[in-house]
C-alpha cells in the first residue's frame, strides 16, 4: 500500500508539480505574446531537468531516484495543457492564482514555528531543572528539543527564504537594480532551487516511505516512537522551499515584466 503511495506522491510530484513551476516563465512574457508564453517554458523545463540530473550525478554518495518511464510521457502531456491553458487564459493569471494560494500557506507554517522555538526554550530549561535540581532525567523532553530543533529550521526554510532573511553570499545583489534582482531570483530558482529541491524530495522519498513502514520510533523505550513524523519533515522541507521559489519566481517574472532595461548612456 505504501509503496503505491510513494510511486503516486512521486509521479505527481513529476507530472503536475514539477511542470507547474515553468508558470511564471509563461507569465513573464503572457502580455507580449501568448504564442511566447506557451512555447518558452518547453526550453526551460529542459533546463530544469538537465540541471536535475546533474545534481543527481554529483551526489555521489546517493543512490540516483528511480523515475517511471510513463512518468516522461506524462509530464510531457502535462506540459503541453499548462502551456495550452497558459495561452488561452493568461499564465500571469494562472501565477497570481497559485501565488495567493501558496504565500498564506508558507507565511502561516513559518510563522508558527516561533512557537517551537519557544516550546524548545521552555522545555529545555526545564530538562536541566529536573536533571540538576531533582535528579530527574526525562528522555521524552529531551529528545522533543530535537523534534522542535529539526521543525524550527526545516519548517521555516521557505518561509525564511520569502521574507529574504537567509544568508547571502553574493556581493553583487545589495547594490543592483530591481530588474537585475528579478533576473538573479529567477535564474537562482530555476538553475539551483528547483532542481536541489525535487532531488531532496526524490531522494528522500525511499528513505521516509521505508520509516512510515515501520512506523520507526526511537531506540530508547521511554523514548517518542514517532521518528517517522520526524524524518517526514525532510521531504515537506523541500516542498515548502518549492512553494517560496515559485512565489519569488512570480514576483520576479513580474518585474521583469513591468520594468524596461536602463538605458545606455551616449558615448561622446
Amino acid at each position: 500500500m505504501l509503496t503505491t503511495i510513494g510511486e503516486v506522491l512521486m509521479l505527481t510530484l513529476w507530472c503536475v508539480v514539477a511542470p507547474t513551476l515553468i508558470v511564471p516563465i509563461g507569465a513573464m512574457v503572457s502580455d507580449r505574446s501568448r504564442i511566447a508564453s506557451a512555447v518558452l517554458p518547453f526550453p526551460l523545463s529542459l533546463t530544469v531537468v538537465f540541471a536535475f540530473l546533474l545534481f543527481s550525478h554529483l551526489a555521489v554518495d546517493l543512490r540516483r531516484p528511480d523515475v517511471n518511464p510513463y512518468a516522461f510521457f506524462l509530464l510531457l502531456i502535462t506540459l503541453c495543457l499548462i502551456c495550452a491553458t497558459g495561452a488561452k487564459w493568461g499564465a500571469d493569471r494562472i501565477a497570481q492564482s497559485i501565488d495567493g494560494l501558496l504565500r498564506p500557506i508558507v507565511t502561516a507554517i513559518g510563522k508558527a514555528t516561533g512557537l517551537f522555538v519557544l516550546a524548545m526554550a521552555l522545555i529545555q530549561f526545564t530538562v536541566v531543572v529536573l536533571r540538576y535540581v531533582f535528579g530527574w532525567n526525562s528522555i521524552l523532553l529531551q529528545e522533543s528539543v530535537t523534534y522542535l530543533h529539526g521543525g524550527t529550521f526545516l519548517l521555516a526554510a521557505g518561509y525564511a527564504l520569502l521574507t529574504n532573511d537567509h544568508v547571502r553570499v553574493d556581493i553583487f545583489y545589495g547594490s543592483a537594480s530591481p530588474r537585475r534582482r528579478a533576473i538573479i531570483d529567477l535564474f537562482g530558482c530555476y538553475v539551483f532551487l528547483f532542481p536541489f529541491c525535487l532531488l531532496t524530495i526524490a531522494m528522500s522519498a525511499p528513505y521516509v516511505a521505508n520509516s512510515w513502514a515501520a512506523l520507526e520510533g526511537s531506540t530508547e523505550q521511554s523514548g517518542i516512537q514517532a521518528v517517522f513524523l520526524l524524518k517526514s519533515l525532510i521531504p515537506a522541507f523541500a516542498v515548502l522551499l518549492l512553494a517560496a521559489g515559485f512565489i519569488i519566481a512570480t514576483d520576479a517574472a513580474r518585474t521583469i515584466r513591468d520594468t524596461k532595461p536602463a538605458p545606455k548612456e551616449a558615448t561622446a
